[in-house]
């Protein structure tokens, strides 16, 4: 139970690329969570949960934000996303690790 939850809470706050990134596009331009979204039609609220990494963007919003910031799309290539799903695989296995270490202490 634990370790499902630890998992959860993890995984969900770990700031994606994508959103430091959007960070990075927003203080480039002195802007306030809420002012970067209402430029794009979204909440201030929306764009922390990207940035944060609680969700993602989908690419219509990439899209937007290439166009509305005049910053080319970044896509990711084949052997990226191979390397990326090996890293969260592995960052899963350590928790499970990690979990089971936990639950046996108490």
């Amino acid at each position: 139970m634990y370790c499902n939850m630890l998992m959860s809470i993890v995984m969900r706050n770990c700031p994606s690329d994508i959103g430091i990134k959007i960070k990075d596009i927003r203080n480039k331009h002195s802007l306030s969570q809420d002012r970067f979204g209402k430029k794009l039609g979204l909440s201030g609220k929306t764009i922390s949960s990207y940035e944060t990494g609680r969700c993602a963007p989908p690419l219509r919003i990439l899209k937007e934000i290439s166009g509305t910031y005049d910053i080319p799309l970044v896509v990711v290539k084949e052997e990226k996303k191979q390397v990326i799903t090996e890293n969260i695989s592995n960052i899963q296995k350590l928790l499970n690790e990690l979990c089971s270490a936990f639950e046996s202490s108490v």
